[in-house]
């Protein structure tokens, strides 16, 4: 509901109409309005990043305190397999401890462990709440794989680095994102020009066409003057038709990025082309006027350097994949006892423990032991050093290739884009002198058609070498504006009008 209450509200900021009308007139700063309430991609790029967090914390948590116990309760009406063997009922055990795994590569617990049981024998007597206690301080200290938390820390700052990295390329595909919305927009702006000309056009050829069929009703002009003129005015209908179904491409496309506009009739609004050019040309002057790659003005630089640590700390844990896992472990712990006649010298004994008794026992008498001892894991066989050598292989071609790929996007963008955009701005210029002289030119030809001086299949090819001309004049136009954002995705920090930052 509340995304629906936004909407209502953006349509009331970009001059609509009416609030509640189907029709919608976009402009690049509506468009971003609407995506900050939220877009598939937008979530997708937000889900991934919130994957990296996830991975981060399972690793975390491996070294985090935790507090762990269990208890129970058993109580049976067994008989004793040897008579003077007590069946305890109940017993009731618990357990209660906290542990930590130390990124040093030490793991440490601290138990508290009880056992209390009651029974009778015709030997013993009779037992009730007989109460063991045992306090012990276990630490584990790994010997080789992990020695001083070489493994455990690598994983650590690798996981960190994913976040880091993760962090810059959700900031990278936002911009992108946001890009490929103006990308849509710039073309939809194009789209019009285009059809715009192409329908001015269609108008003039359906004029000369109503002409030319008159005057063949008059006798004055032949029948292929008429067919010709028709087959032009269809070739620029057919070219209209094509633009129109474009447009519909385009906005398609556009409902798809933002579908909270699904249900929208789309229209353009006001833009500025003149202002427009203007902040292309003063951004393209600024962007060629830098000899050296501005790292600056881009994210890639840190990408780069995040996936070279990335790298380092893979070959340290896959350096250790395959080895000997061995740990040592130390144990102490102080055990005691509560069991008291409460009856003396009475037939049969009656015997009873208490909780606090263990640890009078423990407090009052030296009841500590301890035990040490080394456990080791040694893979057999080469299973392990093959998976180990797959690792290396595959974490260092995958991170070295992303390493050379990402430093070639950054050099061969800034690099070509001066090259490109040079190139463009000769077309224009040459597009621009190619229709003023075809304007001239046309003018011409109509009069000499006039004076019948030249064939209808002459005026008629002028004419459509001028649309080409004006069309491709938009073509190109688009293209340098499609080339800049190009150019932005990979150095989003370009202080630039154009640039909207």
């Amino acid at each position: 509901m509340h995304k629906l209450l936004n909407l209502g509200a953006l349509l009331l900021l970009c001059n609509c109409p009416s609030a509640f009308s189907s029709e919608v007139l976009i402009t690049e700063d509506f468009l971003e309005s609407v995506a900050k309430q939220g877009s598939p991609n937008l979530d997708q790029i937000e889900a991934a990043f919130q994957s990296a967090l996830i991975t981060r914390g399972e690793e975390n948590e491996k070294f985090a305190a935790e507090l762990f116990g269990k208890g129970s309760y058993a109580e049976t009406n067994e008989r004793a397999l040897i008579e003077f063997a007590p069946v305890f009922s109940p017993v009731k055990q618990m357990q209660m401890g906290i542990r930590k795994n130390m990124v040093s590569g030490f793991d440490t617990s601290a138990t508290v462990t009880t056992d209390q049981r009651t029974a009778s024998s015709p030997f013993i007597g009779k037992l009730k709440n007989a109460t063991t206690t045992t306090l012990a301080f276990t630490v584990q200290m790994d010997l080789w794989k992990n020695l001083f938390g070489r493994m455990s820390k690598a994983k650590i700052e690798s996981v960190q680095l994913e976040v880091e990295k993760a962090k810059i390329e959700k900031e990278i595909q936002e911009k992108t994102f946001h890009i490929s919305l103006r990308r849509l927009y710039w073309s939809l702006v194009a789209n019009e020009l285009s059809l715009k000309t192409s329908e001015e056009l269609l108008k003039t050829a359906k004029q000369q066409a109503n002409e030319t069929a008159a005057r063949f009703r008059n006798s004055v002009a032949e029948a292929d003057e008429v067919a010709r003129y028709n087959a032009q005015v269809a070739s620029r209908e057919g070219t209209v038709t094509f633009l129109k179904y474009q447009r519909e491409l385009y906005l398609t496309q556009l409902k798809n990025l933002l579908p909270e506009l699904s249900a929208s009739d789309l229209k353009l609004g006001a833009y500025d082309i003149e202002k427009t050019i203007y902040e292309v040309l003063s951004c393209t002057v600024q962007v060629s006027g830098q000899e050296k790659t501005p790292y600056d003005y881009t994210k890639y630089d840190e990408l780069v350097s995040m996936l070279s640590k990335l790298r380092n700390h893979s070959q340290i844990v896959n350096d250790r994949y395959a080895d000997i896992d061995v740990k040592l472990y130390g144990t102490v712990r102080s055990t005691g006892v509560s069991l008291k006649d409460t009856e003396p010298g009475k037939t049969p004994a009656f015997y009873r423990g208490t909780y606090g008794g263990t640890f009078d026992d423990m407090s009052n008498t030296n009841r500590t032991g301890y035990e040490v001892g080394v456990q080791f894991n040694m893979p057999l066989g080469d299973v392990k050093k093959n998976t180990q050598k797959s690792k290396e292989l595959y974490d260092d071609k995958r991170l070295l290739s992303a390493i050379n790929a990402t430093t070639a996007k950054v050099e061969n963008t800034h690099r070509e884009f001066v090259k490109t955009i040079k190139l463009l701005n000769e077309v224009i210029a040459s597009q621009k002198v190619s229709s003023r002289e075809l304007e001239k030119r046309l003018k011409g030809m109509q009069k000499k058609y006039e004076q019948a001086r030249v064939s209808v299949n002459e005026m008629v090819l002028d004419q459509d070498a001028l649309l080409q001309s004006e069309l491709t004049t938009i073509d190109t136009q688009l293209q340098i504006l499609n080339t800049i954002f190009d150019y932005l995705v990979v150095f989003p920090d370009t202080p630039c009008g154009f640039n909207r930052i």
